[in-house]
């Protein structure tokens, strides 16, 4: 079981962890999610098992007015596969769109085929592409996008619910 919450800076370290550890996720420094968090645009939310109160991944992401953008996602690799990233990405939504969101933006490697698969799945569509995006190897960036209204059935299907336990994807 997993309980989704928002982030606290104590979380920081493990955050990281994750990070690092999730090639090719990006990289932060503690500094940038304490930042995020300060202001009233940002959102990083954590993913806390239950049995031990371990941090099993995170998303960070930025509200614009109608629209909002992710720009982190990270599982830990032993709890990869068990649905925690599409536990956060559903409850942002719901918290993007309680705050006035109706559309959401992010960008993914070509190369990432298990976070288009996730993102897909969960009603994004590609909407552009960024050329040379990523600076570690000129890799080209995939923009997707997501209607909220679009994404309610996902939510709705989601039987985890912030603090469920998802099924395998």
């Amino acid at each position: 079981m997993i309980a989704i919450r928002e982030f606290a800076p104590p979380d920081v370290p493990a955050i990281l962890s994750i990070e690092h550890d999730s090639h090719p996720a990006g990289h932060w420094r503690a500094e940038d999610y304490e930042w995020l968090t300060r202001g009233r645009d940002g959102i990083v939310l954590v993913a806390e098992l239950a049995e031990n109160k371990a941090i099993a991944g995170f998303v960070a992401a930025r509200a614009m007015g109608p629209e909002a953008e992710i720009l982190n996602l990270a599982v830990a690799s032993d709890h990869r596969r068990h649905g925690i990233a599409r536990s956060l990405v559903n409850e942002l939504h719901r918290r993007l769109r309680a705050g006035g969101s109706e559309r959401v933006y992010l960008e993914v490697r070509p190369s990432n085929l298990t976070a288009q698969q996730l993102y897909r799945s969960l009603g994004y569509i590609e909407c552009g592409r960024r050329r040379e995006y990523y600076a570690s190897n000129g890799e080209d960036a995939l923009v997707l996008q997501i209607r909220l209204d679009a994404a309610s059935d996902s939510i709705a299907n989601d039987r985890s619910g912030p603090q469920g336990g998802a099924p395998t994807t």
